[in-house]
């Protein structure tokens, strides 16, 4: 029982298992916002978007399982808990997973992530295919460019729109690039450049491009706390053009969340763009897509039954 606890720890660390669970939420959130499907519809959404979330945040360590390994022997200094490092943090790079075990994990997960998604459309095949894609381009830039944080925006943005497609076909809609803006920005803003700002000094010792450490700890802070500012002004259109689906409370609380988990923290990194306050804004911002999606969830039958 013990080496199947300390299996399962491995495995969820390696695909990173808290932050591609919590990821769920943007292409449910994308579903709910083209106008809602049958239960199965979304059991089924959801379940493609486990495995492909999985499989995705898996592939990041495979890939750079060399780059982690030289990571040990210069980590951070300050401690600070880090909802990305849930689990065994690059299990695959201490040893304590295998590398046939490790590609095969990814593998199994991207096959049933694109059988699930095929059942749904050949868009969200093609948009999980893409996200995937630019996860590995993303991964062999690490020591090229600063400028591949727009990739993850991009994939982040694919990866939501799946729930989309899910329901409509619709590409004309506002509301679809609102939100495709939405998570972008917030993965550019709340998530990459503050997440590598907490690793900037082990990046700069590994020789890893990032904006943090080609450009300075100051100037990051400045350009992730526009993305957090440029996603909350994203939301204001979002539940605005939205506001028939999630009605008032649904737009109330998800501006609410915004203000929380977007705005204050923007103004912290305008005044502190040190490490442990990136590390902070990086796990609130985390939560964001899914307290949004919950807000959404409890505006849906109080706007059916009241109107509001």
């Amino acid at each position: 029982m013990t080496l199947l606890v300390e299996n399962v720890r491995v495995l969820y660390g390696f695909s990173r298992g808290t932050q591609a669970t919590l990821s769920v939420a943007q292409p449910m959130l994308g579903l709910l916002l083209a106008g809602g499907a049958s239960p199965g519809r979304m059991v089924l959404v959801a379940l493609a978007s486990f495995a492909a979330y999985f499989a995705v945040f898996a592939v990041n360590d495979l890939i750079d399982w060399n780059i982690d390994q030289q990571r040990f022997s210069n980590l951070r200094e300050f401690d600070g808990y880090d909802i990305d490092s849930a689990g065994v943090r690059h299990p695959l790079a201490q040893g304590r997973l295998s590398l046939p075990v490790a590609a095969s994990w990814v593998a199994s997960l991207g096959a049933v992530s694109l059988v699930l998604a095929a059942m749904i459309s050949w868009v969200c095949v093609a948009l999980f295919v893409a996200a995937g894609v630019l996860e590995a381009v993303y991964c062999k830039l690490a020591r090229v460019t600063p400028y591949k944080t727009l990739l993850t925006g991009v994939m982040v943005a694919l990866g939501g729109c799946v729930g989309w497609f899910a329901v409509t076909d619709a590409v004309n809609d506002p509301l679809l690039w609102l939100f495709a803006l939405w998570l972008a920005a917030w993965e550019i803003g709340g998530r990459n450049i503050v997440n590598d700002l907490a690793d900037v000094d082990e990046d700069k010792h590994l020789g890893v491009r990032t904006v943090p450490t080609v450009y300075g700890r100051r100037r990051s802070g400045l350009v992730s706390a526009v993305g957090l500012l440029v996603t909350f002004a994203a939301s204001v259109g979002m539940v605005l053009e939205a506001l028939p689906v999630v009605g008032l409370l649904g737009a109330v609380g998800t501006l609410a969340a915004g203000g929380y988990a977007l705005v204050w923290p923007a103004q912290r990194l305008l005044r502190c763009s040190e490490p442990p306050t990136a590390l902070d804004v990086f796990n609130r911002a985390s939560l964001y897509p899914l307290v949004v999606l919950g807000f959404a969830l409890l505006g849906l039958p109080v706007h059916a039954l009241t109107g509001l």
